[in-house]
C-alpha cells in the first residue's frame, strides 16, 4: 500500500468518526451508561491521543499532543477521574479534523522508516499508523453504541 492510499484511508476513517459527532450534545457526550467503561467524549479524545502517541512512542516521530489530552484520554484513564477543564466537543472536533493533515505533514516520505520500537510486531512507521485505523474503528463503533444508548 502506498503512502497516498494510507493518508486517503486516514481521512476516510476520520470523516466517518466525525460524522458520529453530528447531533451529540455536551451532556450526551458525558453520559456513561451501564456496561460502558467510558463516554463519547473520552472515546473521541482517546482516538486522537492514541494515534499520535503510537506514532511518537513507537514510530519515533515527533507528533505534538497537548499534555492535557494525554492526562484525560490516554489508555487507562477514565472520566470518573477527571479534574479541571475538559475539551468541549467543538475543541475535540477541531483537533480531530486537523490531525490527519498534521500527521501527513509530519510523516510524509517516512512511512517506510523502521519504527524506533516495533508495536505488536509492526516494524515500520506506516504499519503502526495503519494499525491506528483499526483502533479508531473500534472506538467509533463504541461511540455509535453510546449514541444509541444515550439518545435524548
Amino acid at each position: 500500500m502506498n503512502e497516498k492510499q494510507i493518508f486517503t484511508q486516514i481521512n476516510m476513517v476520520r470523516q466517518a468518526t466525525l460524522k458520529e459527532m453530528d447531533g451529540v450534545t455536551e451532556e450526551q457526550a458525558d453520559k456513561q451508561p451501564g456496561g460502558f467503561s467510558n463516554t463519547i467524549r473520552w472515546n473521541l479524545g482517546h482516538i486522537l491521543v492514541v494515534q499520535n502517541s503510537l506514532v511518537e512512542r513507537f514510530g519515533g516521530k515527533p507528533v505534538e499532543t497537548p499534555s492535557r489530552y494525554l492526562e484525560l484520554f490516554a489508555p487507562g484513564t477514565k472520566p470518573a477521574d477527571w479534574q479541571g477543564d475538559v475539551p468541549t466537543l467543538t475543541e475535540l472536533k477541531q483537533a480531530l479534523e486537523e490531525q490527519p493533515k498534521k500527521l501527513e505533514q509530519a510523516l510524509a516520505g517516512q512511512l517506510e522508516d523502521e519504527a524506533e520500537k516495533a508495536f505488536l510486531g509492526l516494524p515500520t512507521v506506516g504499519e503502526i499508523l495503519n494499525f491506528t485505523l483499526y483502533h479508531e474503528g473500534v472506538h467509533t463503533g463504541t461511540i455509535k453504541a453510546l449514541k444509541a444508548t444515550t439518545a435524548e
